[in-house]
């Protein structure tokens, strides 16, 4: 009998984040909604007189202040009961009335910005100057005039803020489709066990030695999203075509202008990553001949890419054994960052194993009621190092709580990479450092390279120039299809997979299963992390205390500053490339090491 995937209540409670520490039950979660939405109500009452003077002005600050607590409190309680189980009805819903709430929020505030954006600054800074309490606001109101150029009348943006409930709409529809619908179905293990395939456990079975195993859940999963492909072309199409709408309406150059402008970034600094990328894929190459080598293959499959350089001891590690390990690694930061780590885990903040109907893949969130990280974790050391990867995250987000307030602790996900694929690198080299297993060493070491390939070369080579192109020809008015979007996607992988490696006809639909794109201009964000990892990692490691104490006031930095301010205060530029080609340098040499060991 075909081994399935557990149900939610099969899962031990000590595994299960524990969400009551946000809500206790549903009524009080109705009680915070209640409050959040008479709160809303009340900004109307500010329309025409938001700045009468100072203490008007201040007075909406704090009133949007306390929304905004109060609806992340709810957006994060009631989407993490969502993911817990996409099939119940009950959380759906609670997830739909933070969205329509959101709606309300976002229609009743349209006035907001023309109003304030139509006195001049100057007038600002003098209520700033005559008022203490509205000091606090200063960096909130600087970046509200950064979008004068962009901010339209009150009715179009009314208009804009029905465009963007919309688009949100397909992106609810492309999770529905991915973690509902998308069945993956049975393939037999390494002992001829049938089992079910899920997105939960494809990454156990794609890493299989048994190549048979993981050729199987490769043409597994590609025949799932081929059947879905032609759906999700359509919800991927509007949420571009939508995006558009707003990055038009609202004067942006285009999309990809619209979305690095948050955070101060320049379509150059984008296209030389884009381009540093490209001119050295032969390095990548060269780890993918060292795969081919090392695993004695006659030809590399695009199924035999994610499969590790060498065997584990099938150790499996307990969630028990992945703290203790993580919290050893950790402790080079100091002792708050580890024994805070350690909390998370007695607090029961963190939601383990995969169950039926849970959300895919690993995530941190935090609202003001609590942090919370979601796994699906599978005991092995790659799920090890996701863990260490979230929680890296989750100090990002303890710092910056526990040193801002509410309004400035929200950190920019462009410098948020940094934080959680440092501790995965840290964690790398605390077991190469801590072993005398060759074996395990290794292990480490392909962790890395692994870590670096898919979040440098993954995001970019593929995710980023996909996003780029498709983006660009909707703009363009341009009709993408099924067929059109597989064609594209194709073309760009086989530029990064490159002559080495063999491709399969499934190839073509990965992108239809890419969550991140739902987020335009995500995924490079990862490569910038992944850079500035080896970067920060390889200081700390060689014991810079100075650069330690930088590293930890730069987690304590929340949104207190623009991002690539925040990522100079560790000395990262992204006007350069130094620091890109610096990350290169250091997967080209990890793959010398990885060799030389392997070979000793």
């Amino acid at each position: 009998m075909a081994k399935e995937e557990k149900k939610r209540s099969e899962i031990e409670e000590k595994y299960k984040w524990d969400l009551t520490k946000m809500y206790e039950n549903e009524v009080a979660f109705n009680e915070d909604l209640d409050k959040a939405l008479k709160l809303i109500n009340q900004i109307k009452d500010f329309k025409g007189i938001i700045t009468k003077n100072s203490e008007t002005l201040y007075k909406y600050m704090k009133l949007d202040d306390e929304i905004n607590i109060l609806i992340t409190n709810l957006y994060v309680y009631a989407s993490c009961k969502n993911d817990e189980n996409m099939e119940d009805d009950n959380s759906r819903k609670m997830y739909s009335k933070v969205l329509n709430l959101l709606s309300k929020y976002d229609d009743l505030s349209s006035f907001v910005g023309p109003e304030l954006l139509n006195t001049n600054y100057a007038v600002k800074k003098k209520y700033i100057e005559e008022n203490d309490d509205l000091k606090e606001y200063k960096f909130d109101l600087e970046q509200i005039y950064r979008y004068q150029p962009h901010v339209l009348s009150e009715n179009e943006e009314k208009l804009i803020s029905n465009i963007s409930e919309l688009r949100n709409k397909f992106e609810n529809n492309f999770n529905i489709i991915n973690n509902t619908l998308v069945d993956l179905g049975y393939i037999k293990d390494e002992n001829g066990n049938e089992v079910k395939l899920t997105n939960g456990n494809y990454s156990k079975y794609i890493r299989s030695f048994d190549r048979r195993v993981r050729r199987d859940a490769y043409i597994a999963r590609g025949e799932a999203y081929k059947k879905f492909a032609n759906l999700i072309s359509t919800d991927y199409e509007a949420t571009i075509k939508s995006n558009s709408m707003i990055s038009k309406a609202k004067g942006y150059k285009s999309n990809l202008d619209m979305y690095l402008f948050s955070d101060g970034l320049t379509t150059e600094i984008y296209d030389n990553l884009l381009k540093v990328a490209d001119e050295n894929l032969n390095v990548l190459h060269k780890f993918y001949k060292l795969k081919k080598d090392i695993l004695k293959l006659e030809e590399l499959c695009v199924y035999d890419l994610s499969v590790p350089l060498v065997k584990s001891n099938d150790k499996k590690y307990t969630p028990e054994d992945a703290i203790n390990i993580i919290c050893d690694a950790v402790s080079i930061y100091g002792e708050e960052y580890a024994s805070k780590v350690r909390q998370l885990f007695n607090e029961r903040c963190i939601d383990f194993y995969p169950n039926k109907g849970k959300r895919t893949g690993y995530y941190q969130n935090n609202s003001f009621l609590g942090i919370v990280v979601l796994c699906n974790y599978n005991g092995d050391y790659s799920s090890v190092s996701s863990v260490a990867h979230e929680l890296g995250h989750a100090m990002h987000s303890y710092y910056s709580m526990k040193n801002n307030k509410e309004h400035l602790s929200e950190y920019a996900i462009l410098v948020a990479e940094i934080a959680s694929l440092t501790n995965e690198l840290i964690l790398s080299n605390y077991i190469i450092n801590n072993t005398s297993d060759k074996n395990l060493k290794l292990e480490s070491i392909n962790n890395i390279l692994d870590v670096f390939a898919d979040n440098f070369y993954g995001t970019l080579c593929e995710g980023s120039v996909f996003e780029k192109i498709v983006h660009s020809k909707i703009e363009n008015d341009e009709v993408l299809s099924e067929n059109d979007f597989n064609e594209i996607f194709d073309k760009i992988i086989k530029k990064h997979h490159g002559k080495l490696v063999k491709e399969s006809d499934y190839t073509k639909y990965n992108w239809a299963r890419i969550s991140h794109f739902y987020t335009p201009f995500y995924y490079y964000k990862y490569s910038i992390g992944v850079c500035g990892a080896c970067y920060v990692a390889k200081k700390i490691l060689n014991g810079d205390k100075e650069f330690l104490n930088k590293y930890l006031n730069f987690l304590k930095l929340g949104g207190s500053m623009m991002p690539l301010d925040e990522l100079k205060t560790i000395g990262l530029d992204l006007s350069k490339t130094e620091v890109i080609e610096e990350g290169i340098k250091y997967f080209n040499q990890l793959i010398d090491e990885f060799e030389e060991l392997y070979n000793s």
